[in-house]
This record gives structure tokens, sequence and C-alpha cells, in this order.
């Protein structure tokens, strides 16, 4: 048990905490993070997830549905509860409160979420934290982006109008296509070269340090408000979120090794898709940060505390 939370939970933090020394010591500019990001998002993590569907069979495949469908319906729930919080209770504007909201409801599933995955599931933790990102990529940042570019638009089209363009604009991202080309690959049944796959390997094994360093420059530039309300919507997205993920791992048929992928992967911490959007729309960034350090630092318990409930059940079962 020890063993496990060292070897998940210690890299995860130690590489933070590196960035954000070198932030906080000015060796690295923690202020204009986007070529890291870029190099991240655009292609480090596609090649990564590319590279993991690509190999999986058919079956395995199929076999994710009730993944996505659990942290689908966990996301979208709380972002609807904090977006109305934020936007009718904080009276926020309706692109603030969708950022908000979006930083509390996304769990930082390409940084955390890929060591840890990979150290407590092996080779099919590769494809549960596929389908995890993949769920973020199509879904919950389409439905922020809409808010932000409606608030943009100055009237121009619906906001109905422009979730679908942000959809389909979020379809044709490197984020979403590789890991769909994989699929197609996959199901049909094309075995590619191992000089191909072994390409888009080495590439993708910079995905976890390099987004976990990133995450560490971008806390080390954030002014933290330690507010009632921050807390509460740190402890949300890190204690109510994997809670409210318990059930729908009873209601959504699963097998017990993937119900425990889906309780673990919901109590990562907050992710940075919030603060990036904020900043990249000119949006209020100062609570998504906030949220996101809070987050961050509640999640050497509460992560440590689920993980170590999942592993109790995984040597109980």
């Amino acid at each position: 048990m020890i063993h496990i939370l060292l070897v998940s939970l210690v890299p995860i933090f130690a590489v933070m905490a590196a960035g954000y020394i070198a932030g906080r010591r000015g060796k690295i500019d923690n202020k204009n993070v986007g070529s890291l990001n870029m190099l991240t998002m655009e292609f480090a993590l596609p090649a990564a997830l590319f590279g993991t569907t690509a190999r999986a069979s058919r079956t395995v495949l199929a076999e994710q549905w009730p993944l996505l469908f659990a942290l689908l319906l966990g996301m979208l729930a709380v972002f609807a509860f904090v977006w109305i919080l934020s936007r009718y209770i904080s009276k926020f504007s309706a692109a603030v409160s969708a950022v908000i909201a979006l930083s509390v409801s996304l769990p930082n599933y390409a940084a955390a979420g890929i060591p840890l995955a990979s150290a407590v599931f092996g080779v099919t933790g590769k494809l549960y934290i596929t389908t995890a990102i993949v769920s973020g990529a199509i879904v919950m940042s389409p439905l922020t982006l809409a808010f932000l570019e409606a608030q943009k638009a100055n009237g121009g089209e619906s906001g109905l109008s422009l979730l679908f363009l942000s959809i389909g604009r979020s379809m044709l991202k490197p984020l979403v296509v590789a890991p769909f080309l994989g699929v197609a690959i996959a199901l049909l049944g094309i075995v590619l070269p191992d000089y191909i796959l072994r390409s888009f390997d080495l590439l993708g094994q910079a995905t976890a340090g390099i987004a976990l360093f990133v995450t560490g420059l971008i806390l080390s530039a954030q002014k933290v408000s330690l507010s009632p309300r921050i807390l509460f919507l740190g402890l949300l997205c890190n204690v109510v979120q994997p809670l409210l993920a318990y059930p729908l791992t009873l209601i959504i048929p699963m097998p017990v090794e993937m119900a425990h992928a889906v309780i673990l992967l919901m109590a990562l911490p907050a992710g940075f898709f919030g603060l990036l959007f904020a900043l990249r729309y000119q949006a209020d960034s100062r609570d998504a940060g906030s949220i996101m350090v809070v987050s961050t630092v509640m999640s050497l318990a509460t992560l440590t505390v689920a993980l170590a409930l999942v592993a109790g059940t995984s040597a109980a079962s």
C-alpha cells in the first residue's frame, strides 16, 4: 500500500514542485507558458493518445463506454451546479461563471492523471486516461468556449449556434483527432509498423513531465485567494466530485477496476484549462487560478485517501 502511494503520488508532486520553484525564482517565465502548453496539448499529448488507442483491440475499446458516460455525467453535473452558483449567487458574468465551473469540474487529467493511472492500473490505465482526456476535449472544453465566444460575439450568433460551432472546431484539434484516428485504425484491424508507433511513443513520453512542470509554472504565477467561497469550490472539486462518482459507478454497469478508475480520476485536482481559457479570452482569471492552487494543495490529502481506498478495495476483492 505505502509503495503504491509513493510510486503514484511522489513523482507527480515532485515535478510540479520543480516547475513551481523554477517559476518563483525566475528561471523560466511563468507568465507566458503558451509555447510549453502548445508543445504538450498540440504535439506530445496527441502523440501519446494516438499510440495508446492504435494499439488497443476492438473489444477493449468498446469496453470504455461506461467510463466515458460516468465521467461525463459527473463533470456535467458539477459544471452545471457551479455555473448556477457563480452566475446567480456570486453574480459573475456567464463567461466567467463558465471558467470557474470548468476549473472545478474538469480534473487535471493531462498532467496528474497520466502518471497516476499508469502507476495504478498499468497498460489499461492508459486507455482510461485517454478516454477521460477525450471526454474533456470534446464536451467540457467546447461547452466553456461557447460561453466565452458568446461574450466576445456582441450579439452575433446565438448561444446554441456558438456551442455547435465550438464543438465543431474542437473536433479538428489534434487533441481530439489523434485518439479518434487511433480508434479508427484499431477498429479496422490495421497493424502499424513498430517504427511508426515508437515514433509517436518517443514524443508522447514527454507529456506527463512537461504537463506537470507547466502546472507548477502556472501555480507559481497565481495570487491565491483563500476566501470561504474558494475553499468551498476546492472541496467541491476534491471531495464532492469523487463522492458523486461512486453512485454513478453503481448505476452504470462496469467492471470493478473501471469503477475504481472513475473514482480516482474524479479525485484528481483541478486542471488548468479554465485558467488558460480565461487568459486567452481576457476573462477574469483570479478565481480559476486560486481554485487550481487550493485544489492542488488539498489533493495531497484527498488523492492519498482516494488512492488508499481504491487500493484497499482492490486488495480485498
